[in-house]
């Protein structure tokens, strides 16, 4: 199928929904490179249709107020691989500030996708990994590290997420900037959002989604790779 003929079907989806009031959540991603002399070589807007059993999890915790069981399939399985469930809490893209039940959940800078400088553990994070997208993938396939040695990639601070509302849909986009001072030109394959939130009173690092882009993208050296993401809501009015 086109990919006009796609965003056809979307549309007509779109508008389903909205008359059914059936939530109805679109991401996209967008990789931009840009050299030294800031021109732009490279420019891609997809749709994200990765994301992993993390994210759904974490839906059904927050909407439906259950904990992250593993007993009932609603554990989160954080990116070093381990499993974390628990039978009385659940699971939140945010950092808790204590096991108080009015405690409160941080999603501001250092929480969340907000992350900082240099910060490659949560984020917007981008790899070389060319392993197929899973359902059940739980991190990169081999996520860059941030730095300016050779294979690394310099991570800038998340930009503060941009919110907006045209008409009946909300969107929210989240920006991050990687810069090539590696020596070497960097072939990105893969790019991911991973949250720094709270498991059982404690914090707990897990990726919401992961995008392949096919045959991959050359940061040149002293070039720029953007990548954003755009979360996008329908409300029925």
């Amino acid at each position: 199928m086109t990919e006009m003929f796609l965003e056809t079907e979307y549309e007509e989806m779109r508008k389903l929904a909205k008359k059914l009031h059936i939530l109805l959540p679109e991401a996209f991603w967008e990789f931009e490179v840009r050299d030294k002399r800031n021109r732009i070589t490279f420019h891609s807007k997809q749709r994200s249709h990765s994301w992993v059993r993390n994210a759904y999890n974490l839906m059904v915790c927050q909407a439906a107020a259950v904990p992250g069981d593993s007993a009932v399939g609603l554990a989160i399985v954080d990116t070093g691989g381990s499993t974390r469930s628990d039978t009385t809490t659940q699971p939140a893209s945010g950092l808790s500030s204590g096991g108080a039940s009015n405690s409160s959940i941080y999603v501001n800078l250092t929480n969340g996708i907000y992350a900082g400088a240099g910060i490659d553990t949560f984020g917007i994070v981008v790899g070389t990994g060319a392993n197929p997208e899973s359902l059940e993938s739980y991190a990169l396939g081999a996520k860059i590290a941030s730095g300016n040695l050779a294979g690394q990639l310099s991570y800038s601070a998340t930009d503060p997420p941009a919110i907006s509302t045209v008409g009946t849909i909300k969107t929210v986009a989240w920006v991050r900037y990687f810069n090539n001072n590696s020596g070497g030109t960097i072939i990105v394959n893969e790019a991911g959002v991973y949250t720094k939130g709270t498991y059982d009173n404690s914090s707990a690092t897990f990726m919401m989604c992961r995008d392949l882009l096919a045959g991959g993208v050359n940061v040149p050296n002293t070039g720029q790779l953007k990548v954003t993401y755009t979360l996008q809501l329908t409300y029925p009015a």
